[in-house]
């Protein structure tokens, strides 16, 4: 999907191809099968490939141009790949580019294929060669497309989709039922599928209905490859030029993916990848979604910054390797910014987050100082307990509302007072009373205020392209359409065209962009740092930076 404008203008590249004058004409070498042949249509033909070899270049483009007015017939192929040449000759090589692109998605089968991906290469070149000045930001996507994760790489694609169509003033408008009184509003209808190359408009067997000034391609989900892990992967990257890629969807998908975009020099953003392995040690690799260590990290800079904590203790579950990150990456936060962590408590499963009294009751050597453990009395238990003025508690895995239950129940028995730090798990629970009792406050990478009328917009938007809502989607399908919309938006926001390879650094020191569901924020980093932070506070809660 590209777009063009007036001055600078944005492409997302999704059907990434390959593509000047020098090669056979293709006369009639049209495919047949069940083509029609339409008599005005071949005729226009001839008279474009007569005016060609007289060199009446114009002439030649606008003859061809009008062959593929009409429906498919046994001149459209020929007479894409002709006017792509007439306007090579014309030194036109964006709009070659476009055609080429067109040829080749809509008929992968052409006869002409190769003759086509070779002009669209040499076409590219001249872009690329400065002889056409660059207008464009090529975005590639990568996502699965089998399996089940299929439902979620539309979702996030369709964020995308709308975060480009957006920025490029593509307006998309439902074509009013019949029966329907007239509004002051005017709609009118075209053809996106031959005017604008939508076939996802036919894909989902639904009109698109569009204002006249669209100016966007868009193509189905056709990516920068299939199988991230393809040997072929990097090659399409570099032939393609892609100035950035958005993808993959995980972290298990996006450690091969980052390692062959950093060895390619091009900018890859996993949306939602949180294992540190990611983008460690490289240069071209950011994560959009904070990181599991990331998380306990602001939750501890906070609760010195911003909660204004001197000491914190830590209850954690060992075994599950999402607390246990996040509790070492408070720690580590904790000792950068002076926050001491005078104990932690380890519990050995899932269950002992209901059993804080009893285990420590039982057994004092449970919890963890600084010094060697050693037995101590109920007294010094007690005493110990009640160094830290609150208690970071990052809950995760399955049935976390009901450990974080178990373990408030405890606390205001053992930790009377004392205040609660989580994570997103912590998060719309249904014992608000119980939270606020303990001014619960936690870190949380997605919120969307459905109360704003930017979200009302994309909830709209995403109703006309899909026929659904974000909300009627899976829990992870809804994050993903926001992310997707939010990550394509930020990119667009920083990232300006340019015939060298974009600088990494761009996105290490750009401003914190708030979106409709995430913040990203990398603050000098590889790594997206920006959380929100909410408390529970009088049965309610409150979002508090």
């Amino acid at each position: 999907m590209w777009t063009r404008r007036s001055g600078l203008g944005w492409v997302l590249v999704l059907a990434l191809s390959l593509g000047i004058a020098g090669m056979a004409t293709p006369g009639h070498a049209q495919e047949r099968g069940e083509i029609p042949e339409i008599s005005n249509a071949e005729l226009m033909f001839e008279q474009g490939l007569a005016a060609y070899e007289r060199g009446e270049y114009e002439t030649a483009y606008e003859r061809f141009r009008l062959v593929n007015e009409f429906e498919l017939n046994r001149k459209t192929t020929a007479a894409l790949l002709m006017g792509a040449k007439a306007l090579v000759q014309l030194r036109r090589y964006r709009e070659a580019v476009d055609r080429l692109n067109a040829l080749l998605n809509r008929y992968p089968e052409t006869t002409y294929r190769q003759e086509a991906k070779a002009l669209l290469e040499r076409a590219e070149d001249r872009v690329q060669d400065g002889t056409q000045a660059r207008d464009t930001l090529r975005i590639g996507v990568t996502l699965p497309m089998g399996g089940a994760r299929a439902s979620l790489s539309q979702a996030l694609f369709n964020g995308i989709r709308l975060a480009v169509e957006e920025h490029n003033g593509l307006r998309r408008r439902f074509l009013r039922p019949s029966g329907l009184q007239p509004s002051a509003d005017t709609f009118g209808v075209y053809d996106t599928e031959e005017g604008h190359r939508d076939s996802l408009s036919e894909a989902e067997g639904a009109t698109t209905v569009a204002a006249s000034t669209d100016t966007t391609q868009v193509d189905s989900m056709r990516v920068v490859t299939e199988q991230v892990g393809g040997a072929d992967w990097v090659a399409k990257v570099r032939r393609d030029r892609v100035d950035v890629i958005l993808g993959p969807i995980g972290s298990a998908a996006a450690r091969p993916a980052a390692q062959r975009a950093e060895g390619a020099e091009v900018l890859l953003v996993a949306p939602v990848a949180t294992d540190e392995s990611v983008s460690k040690g490289r240069d071209h690799v950011f994560q959009a979604n904070p990181t599991i260590l990331t998380r306990g990290r602001v939750m501890a800079r906070f609760a010195k910054n911003g909660i204004l904590l001197d000491r914190a203790g830590i209850i954690y579950e060992p075994g599950n390797s999402y607390s246990k990150r996040m509790a070492e990456g408070f720690q580590e936060a904790a000792r950068r910014h002076d926050l001491e962590v005078p104990l932690t408590i380890p519990l050995q499963n899932s269950r002992d987050w209901s059993r804080l009294p009893t285990l420590i009751e039982e057994d004092s050597t449970l919890i963890e100082t600084d010094s060697i453990r050693a037995r101590r009395n109920s007294a010094t238990t007690d005493s110990l307990v009640a160094v830290p003025e609150a208690y970071y508690l990052p809950v995760s895995g399955r049935e976390a509302a009901g450990k974080i239950q178990g373990a408030l129940t405890g606390m205001r028995q053992i930790f009377p007072e004392k205040r609660a730090l989580g994570n997103a798990e912590w998060h719309d629970l249904s014992f608000v009373d119980v939270a606020s009792s303990v001014a619960a406050t936690y870190t949380n990478g997605f919120f969307v205020q459905t109360d704003r009328p930017a979200v009302q917009r994309f909830v709209r938007r995403y109703r006309m392209l899909t026929g659904t809502t974000p909300d009627e989607l899976s829990t992870d399908g809804r994050r993903l359409a926001y992310t997707g919309y939010d990550v394509a938006r930020f990119l667009l926001s920083v990232l300006s065209p340019s015939p060298t390879r974009l600088d990494p650094q761009t996105l290490r020191t750009a401003p914190t962009y708030e979106g409709l569901g995430v913040r990203i924020g990398f603050e000098g980093e590889n790594r997206n740092q920006a959380l929100f932070i909410h408390r529970y506070w009088n049965k309610r809660i409150e979002l508090l930076r």
